[in-house]
Order: structure tokens, then sequence, then C-alpha cells
């Protein structure tokens, strides 16, 4: 029987095709991402996504597993994989843009109940396990899919915004088929703009860290990647329960061990993507407690 071309090693040359204004990307992956797909798209734009395969490669006698985009135009990019933005990175032409993703704890998670141009030929996103939803969500409740009204924002007597005290309830959860917080995907700032203003990047980082913090008792930190703000859950099964509940409020995030990263930029606005990134963690963290206090 003969093997299926996705299915075999790769020992043959990868021909990319660079030149002035063209770039090329490879993406290097853990084993178990062999033969899923891995996407890209100009950053900020609904242009259609450019995908390839995991293959593994067998290069200079050693086995790697890698997706390789052999001709990208130069320019920003956004990374996707099971049609969630993953991270950005910058295409040079004449260049190759290599991505390690080997030691990452997750790279993303998928879009449970969401469908991308692609569906027809990837096997059907996985369903919803009730088991990881809270007990509203169980059994054969209707979930409304209808936003609540914006939460106004509330001020503390030294005029800062007090974060804590802005909801008493939240719409339904995104993953449980409510309605996501955004509209479109929050991304992280690039490199570029953080270094473009970094006292507008300071300002909005601390203002982010200081809403978490008071949303969800937790402690931040740092990232060494500029564009992303760090929340340190309890523990790992904390914070991959809440990377699968924020991606799909449309909040970029991505998780390293028990630290989740969400995005910042100096050009968020405290009443728009400074809130959006508080309210999305103020709604998931709720239904993370009431979800684990149910298992008590």
């Amino acid at each position: 029987m003969s093997e299926e071309y996705v299915e075999r090693t790769h020992t043959e040359h990868v021909v990319l095709d660079i030149g002035q204004e063209v770039g090329a990307l490879i993406v290097y992956t853990r084993p178990e991402l062999c033969n899923q797909e891995i996407e890209v798209n100009v950053r900020g734009s609904d242009a259609r996504k450019t995908h390839t395969n995991v293959h593994e490669r067998l290069i200079n006698g050693r086995t790697v597993f890698a997706a390789v985009f052999q001709e990208l135009r130069a320019g920003e990019y956004t990374l996707w994989h099971n049609g969630q933005a993953d991270s950005t990175l910058t295409i040079s032409g004449g260049e190759v843009c290599e991505i390690d993703w080997r030691g990452k704890t997750d790279v993303c998670m998928p879009a449970f109940h969401r469908h991308d141009r692609y569906t027809t030929r990837q096997k059907p996103a996985p369903p919803i396990s009730a088991g990881i939803l809270p007990p509203r969500y169980q059994g054969n409740r209707i979930v409304s899919a209808a936003p609540m009204g914006a939460a106004p924002l509330r001020y503390s007597e030294s005029g800062q915004v007090a974060w804590n005290e802005m909801w008493s309830s939240f719409c339904d959860l995104a993953l449980a088929g409510g309605p996501p917080h955004r509209d479109t995907l929050l991304e992280p700032a690039t490199p570029e703009e953080v270094q473009a203003d970094l006292d507008a990047y300071e300002r909005n980082i601390s203002e982010i860290e200081r809403g978490l913090r008071l949303v969800t008792g937790l402690s931040t930190q740092r990232s060494e990647k500029l564009g992303w703000v760090g929340l340190v859950c309890a523990d790992e099964e904390m914070a991959l329960w809440l990377l699968r509940a924020i991606v799909v409020e449309n909040i970029c995030v991505r998780r390293e061990g028990r630290v989740l990263f969400l995005p910042v930029g100096p050009l968020f606005r405290l009443e728009k993507e400074i809130k959006n990134v508080i309210t999305a963690v103020a709604k998931t963290h709720h239904y993370w407690t009431e979800h684990s206090l149910a298992r008590l």
C-alpha cells in the first residue's frame, strides 16, 4: 500500500521562492502537530488565509516537524492554528522567518463551535464536553446569544477605574454558545508599535495589570515578548480552562505553564481595548470560579 503524501517523511529539498519583496516562513513544531494545518494572513485584515501542513522532515540527518510557507510578501502577519490566532510576525523580503513552537506548552486552543473555510477538508471540531462547563450549562439549558449592554466605567475616589466594582452579572459564556465579548479579534501590538511609544505602552500594561489583579485576585507577570501581559493562574488546569474560554471571546491569548499572556499595546484605549481585555478575563474567571467550586 503506497503512503499518502502527508504521511511520509519528507527528505527532498524545499525550494523557497524569496526575493526583494518576498520572504518565507518556517514554523517548527512538536511531533503531535504533524499533518495539522497552520495558516497565516496579513495582520489586521480579513484577507484569505494562506495555509500549509506540518510535515516530518529529514534535515542533515535530523528529524524535525515543520510547516513551510515558501513564498510570502513582506509585511506583518498573524499566525493561526485550529482557526485561532496564535502570534504575530514580520516577513522581510529576501529573508526566511523562523518560528519555534517546539517549546510551547500550548500553541493554540481549538475553536470548539466555529468553522472556517477549510472545514470540509478537516475533521469536525470536537464537541464541548459538558464536564468542562459550569453546572448552569449542563443539561438542556438554552444559552442566550444576545449580548448585554456594556458596563460603564466606574471610578474610585482616587480617580482610578474601579474594575472590581463594575459588574454584578455577565452574559453567557461564549465557550457554551453565548455572545463573544468582541466582534473582531483583539491582537497584541507588534514590537515596532511598542517601541514607537514606550511611555504609552507602560501606562497601558500597568493599567491592565491593575485591572486583572482586581477582578481575579491573581498576580501578574511581565512578558519577555513585547505586546503581551501575563496573568499567573493557580495551576495549569485553571490556565488551560481560562485560555479555552478567553480565546472564543475574541481575545488573543497564549499560555506558558500556568501563566496566560494577553494582548496589550500603546494604542489601546481605556474604554475600548483595555476594558475588553479586563472584561473578558473578569467574565471567564467568574465562570471558572463557578465551575471549580461545583467540583468540590
